[in-house]
Formats: C-alpha cells, structure tokens, sequence
C-alpha cells in the first residue's frame, strides 16, 4: 500500500530529524560547559590575576594596624578572584579591639579591608571594656583610660549595668556630681563611687529609690561639705547614715532619720 509506506517513510524522517537536533542541543550544550569550564579555570588563575594589594582603611584610635596586617595576611592569599574574603573577614573580627570588619575586591589586584573599630565607653570586670551596645571585649594587653568609668558586675548583666550607670550618671549630674565606679556585687547589692572617693552604698533592695533619697537629701546635707564627705550608707528602711571626714583625718559618723 503506497500510501501506507510513505505515512510512515515521512514519520520516521521526523523521528530523525527530532533526535539529530536533539544530539545537536546536547552537543552544544556540552561544548558551552566545557567553555565554561575552561573560562572560570582561566580566571581563577592566581598566577594570571595575581593579588597584590591589600588596603586596611578605618579611623584606628586603639588597633594598631600592623597587627591586622599579621592576622589577616595568612588568609590574604592565592589570586583576585579566589583570595578567601570570608575567612579575611572573620580574622579581622577575631581581633578584640575589631567590632566589625568588611572586605570587598577592587579590580584589578586589590583586596580592600574596611574596619569599625570597638569604641569603649565603661571598663568592665578591671580587665576589658564595654561597647556603647552594652557589649564586653577583653584585649590582650590590659589598658586603661582614665577618662571612662569603671563598672562591675556579673556575667551577663553588662547592657543592663550600663544602662542603670546612664540613668544614674543622669540622675546625679545636674548636682555636679560625676560616677566614676558603679559596682554590683553577687547578692546584687548596689554600690556608686564618686569623683572625691565618695562612696554611696545602696544595697539590694530598690536601689533606684535609694537613690532618689540621697537626691532629695543633697541641698540641705552634702551640698556645703561635699569636700568633707565619705561615706553614705542608704541601705535603712528611712534614713540613711553619713561618714564626714574630719580634720585630723578620723571619721565621724551621723545617721539621718
């Protein structure tokens, strides 16, 4: 039958046709794969895109910036395309005066490091400090700067102790009077020192209105001997007693009702 056999020659050239493009897809897939391939081997080359610069941009008041240049320069190798930013990254971090650190790649050769250093604003434990978020770090090297305050307390309650020193700092400032240590102890006593080593000690029990309690007192009974004051124990129901320091140098102590 002619026209059977020619239904049938014309559907077996479509079927070769459709698997000869078919052949011819998959070979020209597999040709851009190795393209692809041979491309990403070419750029990835450090010998043809070599590293050579490494740039350490920051505002660097405590970080010393050879000692960046040490821990980050073992991961600050290999080409521009292939150096490791994460890990270049992280060991700039790892650095304690180092709060955040961000890397990027400058074409052609460049790696750029880009630092925010910690900025302290309180000592912390006598060994570290406390960022402005309320964040300890401990350097290697103990230093010291006479200008922030000294606060201590236990572990995990550094933001919160922060934020007590500021409402203290606030609440005592317009008497003139500045915190230089604020302290709470493992029972969660409290305890303020002063400019002058004027000690406020105000216990574990609502220290805030403690507090406000020395406020209130101040015009009538510190204000004219602040030089002469010591000690003011605030840990009574309803009053409070006060260490003057005389003039032969021994205490004297009276209790206000």
């Amino acid at each position: 039958m002619p026209g059977v056999e020619a239904g049938i020659g014309a559907q077996l050239a479509t079927l070769l046709r459709a698997r000869a493009r078919t052949l011819s897809g998959l070979l020209l897939l597999g040709l851009l794969g190795v393209a692809t391939l041979q491309g990403m081997r070419w750029f990835t080359d450090p010998y043809r895109f070599p590293l050579g610069v490494v740039e350490v941009k920051g505002d660097f008041r405590y970080l010393q910036k050879e000692q960046l240049q040490v821990a980050v320069a073992p991961h600050a190798t290999g080409g521009f395309f292939t150096v490791d930013v994460v890990a270049i990254r992280a060991a700039a971090e790892a650095l304690p005066w180092v709060y955040k650190a961000s890397v990027q790649r400058i074409w052609p050769e460049t790696v750029r490091v880009q630092i925010e250093e910690q900025q302290p604003v309180a000592h912390w434990h006598g060994q570290g400090f406390l960022n402005r978020y309320g964040e300890a770090f401990f350097p290697e090297q103990e230093q010291h700067d006479t200008e922030l305050p000294w606060l201590d307390g236990p572990d995990g309650q550094e933001r919160k102790i922060l934020e007590r020193y500021r409402q203290v700092s606030a609440t005592l400032a317009p008497l003139g009077l500045q915190v230089q240590r604020l302290q709470v102890d493992g029972r969660r006593a409290w305890e303020l020192q002063l400019a002058g080593d004027v000690a406020l000690k105000l216990g574990r029990m609502q220290p805030w209105l403690r507090l406000q309690r020395f406020v209130r007192a101040w015009p009538s009974v510190f204000a004219a001997r602040l030089a002469d004051l010591r000690t003011v124990d605030l840990r009574y129901s309803n009053g409070f007693s006060v260490v003057w320091q005389q003039a032969d140098g021994d205490g004297e102590t009276g209790i206000k009702g």
